[in-house]
Order: structure tokens, then sequence, then C-alpha cells
């Protein structure tokens, strides 16, 4: 997502949720079409007006070096000894504007200089768009790496982060409003600059829509939302406009991005960062805007503020990647927390019984844990449910490993306690749930609908040893060495299946025993 600098761009509100061929689904749609109904659209005069604006400002101004403050050894030294894995998400770090403005979404260019410094001098590598491709194509990416983004093109990204990023040898790429360059003098950059910086090797330009980086009308009341999930109200027709109206000026308006880094004689873009991050307010649920950023990018970035976020396989499957926003009160000690935090963790290294602060709640909330003689205690209360997941930001690209465990404590069967070991958790679709009680087990896929694919009887009992292993195929689930479901999983593309694990429990009466898991171990 990005933050408009002027109020007639829009801006952000955070708790807002190939030019070379078409989407399948849109190949019926006569492409000519499409663009001449955009260009009869009321944003011919913007397209005009933006042109002009950036002949006229089409200057560079000079680089500012920024020295880097001495930074922390023992900070250095523990961000270096954070954790790395082959079944990882990449880490990514949305910027916005670099310079001494003091709003939330500008970052000074000393803190800027300082985090970059302890990226470089933790042993971090920066990653490149070809890295991030070539990672949705299923390949792995460098231990201990992050990529550094910019939304909207302000001027900051040449006029300070650029020299930043070249003294350390690290690489960034900037997401532009092709429509806003040279605007607004002197904040957008102009072609020139993003011609010198992608020239140095050390930039990728990326898309970030034409013109769509603004809020249009919604309805006759004058409510405004983001351009690309918004149905627009047409005040001179009175009334809103149609799907097929909606998908031509979208379609427009990201095949104009992509056409003006080719006029201006830029790479093409591969990645689209959603303006507002807004992408999952698909109007009247068509699908259009997933099928219209599918077809011309190889993946939508979004993003998080105020908070760890990486890419799970539910975003995979829609074709985006998670980024986290830097704001300007980011210090470099929270910075390092959240790429730690974020940082992959290999399943054989992983401790759940020890590492107790990698639980959170259901709801992504950090909880504390019971952990008493070896034993994780689960107590929801009487008629309550519990679900506790292990290390969600660190496991959520696990695609092969097992979880074994002793699930309890039951004393007699209908005793009203429940136990659950869940794994793939975070993939909706693919998620494998194993309940287990005194005397009976159901074995579940799926989250929001889930699919019964196992259930029977157990001799009764006061725990039971369950071991679920995940591969990219299949989830084998046994119970004290007696295999109970084998449940085939969907894998048809890289990271679109994936996932870690969660525990569960239930009380159904007061006096119904408190469930606990013990021996739980993952390889």
């Amino acid at each position: 997502m990005s933050r408009g600098r002027h109020s007639g761009l829009g801006r952000k509100s955070k708790g807002t949720r190939r030019f070379a061929r078409l989407h399948p689904a849109l190949r019926g749609l006569p492409f000519v079409a499409v663009v001449v109904g955009y260009l009869l659209l009321p944003g011919t005069w913007q397209w005009q007006h933006a042109a002009t604006l950036a002949a006229v400002h089409d200057n560079i101004v000079e680089q500012v070096e920024i020295t880097a403050p001495a930074g922390d050894p023992a900070l250095t030294a523990r961000l270096a000894a954070a954790s790395t894995g082959s079944q990882a998400a990449p880490i990514i770090l949305t910027y916005h504007d670099i310079d001494y403005r003091g709003d939330k979404y500008t970052v000074s260019p000393e803190s800027f200089a300082a985090q970059m410094q302890l990226i470089h001098d933790a042993g971090w590598t920066t990653l490149t768009s070809a890295q991030i491709r070539a990672w949705v194509r299923g390949e792995p990416l460098p231990p201990h790496s992050v990529m550094i983004t910019f939304d909207d093109g302000a001027r900051g990204v040449w006029k300070y982060a650029d020299p930043i990023l070249a003294r350390n040898n690290q690489h960034a790429a900037a997401f532009i409003i092709t429509g806003f360059v040279g605007t607004h003098a002197p904040y957008y950059l102009t072609w020139s600059e993003l011609a010198e910086l992608s020239a140095s090797g050390r930039w990728d330009l990326e898309a970030h829509t034409h013109l769509g980086h603004v809020r249009v009308p919604s309805d006759a009341s004058g409510g405004m939302e983001p351009f690309l999930t918004t149905m627009q109200y047409l005040p001179d027709q009175h009334r809103v406009e149609t799907q097929e109206e909606y998908q031509a000026r979208v379609l427009g308006d990201l095949s104009e991005c992509k056409h003006q880094f080719l006029v201006h004689g830029l790479p093409e873009p591969s990645l689209f960062a959603f303006p507002f991050s807004a992408h999952d307010d698909d109007p009247a649920g068509t699908g259009i805007l997933k099928n219209l950023v599918t077809s011309l990018y190889d993946a939508g970035m979004l993003d998080q503020a105020d908070a760890t976020s990486v890419t799970t396989s539910d975003q995979r499957a829609q074709g985006n990647i998670a980024r986290m926003d830097v704001t300007a009160d980011v210090t470099p000690d929270t910075l390092a927390d959240r790429l730690i935090s974020a940082s992959p963790l290999e399943p054989a290294a992983a401790q759940p019984l020890l590492d107790t602060e990698q639980w959170m709640t259901s709801e992504q909330q950090a909880t504390e844990v019971t952990i008493d003689d070896g034993r994780l205690v689960l107590d929801p209360g009487p008629g309550q449910d519990l679900s506790l997941q292990y290390a969600r930001y660190r496991s959520s690209m696990w695609t092969n490993y097992t979880v074994s465990a002793d699930i309890g404590t039951f004393e007699y069967s209908g005793d009203g306690t429940t136990t659950g070991l869940t794994v793939l958790v975070g993939d909706s679709r693919d998620e494998v749930q194993l309940s287990v009680s005194s005397s009976a087990y159901q074995v579940t896929q799926g989250y929001y609908s889930p699919t019964d694919v196992g259930s029977g009887e157990l001799p009764s009992a006061t725990t039971y040893h369950a071991v679920i292993s995940v591969t990219p195929d299949q989830v084998v689930v046994t119970i004290d060495d007696n295999i109970v479901a084998t449940v085939p999983v969907q894998t048809d593309r890289p990271h679109e299946t994936a996932g870690g694990i969660s525990v569960s429990a239930h009380r159904e009466r007061d006096d119904s025993p408190v469930p606990a898991i013990s021996n739980l171990t993952i390889t």
C-alpha cells in the first residue's frame, strides 16, 4: 500500500484490509474496446495534465550523503544470529519516503541510514525483483535475506535513499505511480531520475498504478473509496458503473502503467503494489481485480503496518505477497525485532515446549502458555474452546515436516474433553485437524467448511500418541502406530499449500478433565 503526500492523492487508511498476455477469463474482452472505454472516462484530462507537469519538472535534484550513526554491536550480533531456513517466505520491508517532514510514513534519512547499516553489518542480503520472481516459481531464497521496497515514487528515494544503498552495496525496488511522475514538484521522482536509478543496477522499478492511486466516488452522497476496489459512481449519469465499465477502467489503468515504463525506455515491471493495500474488497465478489492483476504481473504486493507480517499460502493462492511497513517511529531495535520474528524456522529446529514465547492465540495475539512437568496444559474453561498456534510467522511456508505428540488427558468415555492437533495452519483450503476424545477421533480438512476425511472409535485410554506427517502431496495421520487417514493436498503452484501447527482443546463441563499435550516435537 502507499500513501499520497497531498490530500488530493488520498491518504491511506491502514485499517483496510503481462501486458504480454491476458488472463483466460479476460480473453473475450476486446483490448481496443477496453482501452478506448477507459480513455472516454474522466481520467483523460488527468493523463494529459500529469504528462505536462512531468515535462516541466523533469530535472534531477542533487543527492545528499547521510552518515549512519554508530550502531549497537549487540543488536547487530542478535540480528546476525536470527534463524533462517529453506522453507521460507520472503521478508519484505516497505518505505514510502525518506525526508524530514515528520509524518508517520516519512522516515528520516538518519533513521533509514541506521536501519540499512544494521542490515548490512548483520550480513543480511537485500533481494532483487528477479529473486522474488524465482521464489514465486518455487526456488528457495538466500538465507538471511530481506527485500527493501518503496511505494509511490517520492523524491527522497533519489535524494537520500540511493546514496545510502550505494554505500552499503544494497538493492531496492521502487513501485511507481507512473501518472504522477514529475508532478507536485519537488515531491515525485522524474523520469530522468528513474532512468538514473534503473541504470545504477541498485534498483528495480515496479508498478503502482498509472492514475489509480486515488479514491473515487462510490455513491451519490459523496463517499470516496479506493480506485481499484470500487464500482465508481458516475454523478453525471446518476448511477454506478457496470462490471464491464469497472473492468475496462481498471484494466486501462494497469495496462497504461506498464506501458509508461516501456515508453520511457525502462524495463517492463513484473510486480504490482496495491494502493492502500486495497485488494480484497473486489466489487460484487467477481474476482475481476485478482484476474486483472495476475494476468499482467507475477505478484501483487500487500502491506501491514505496526506489526510483523509474512506471506501465507492463502495469500499466494490469491497471487499476493506480504510486506511490512516501516514508519517514522521504527527504531533499529524495533526493526531487528520484526526481522527476527519473521525469520523462518526450520521444522527440525522447532522446540514448541521450550520456545513458549512463540505461541499465539487464534486471534494472532501473543499469549502465555502453561508448561507443567513437560506438558503443555490447555485449559479453556468449562464450556469453552482454546486454540494456540506455534511460530505463526516463522512456519508459514512449511511444506515438509512431521509433528508428534501424546494427546490427553482423558478419564473415561464421554468425559467431555477433546484435544486437537492441526497441521498446515494458515492454509484454509488444505489444513488438516485431528481431534481426539477418550474413545474416538475425527480428522477434517479445510478451515472454513471442514470436510470429514476420517473418523472412528479408539480403545479407552488417558492419552494417545499421534503422528502427523506432511509432504507436498499428502498428510498422513497416525494414532498409536495405526494410520487413520491419508489426506491428499492440492499443490497447483509453489507456496499455495503450506503452513505450521496449532493445538486446540475443549472442556464441556466443570468436571471435564483439563486437556494437555506432552512430548510435542516437530521434525
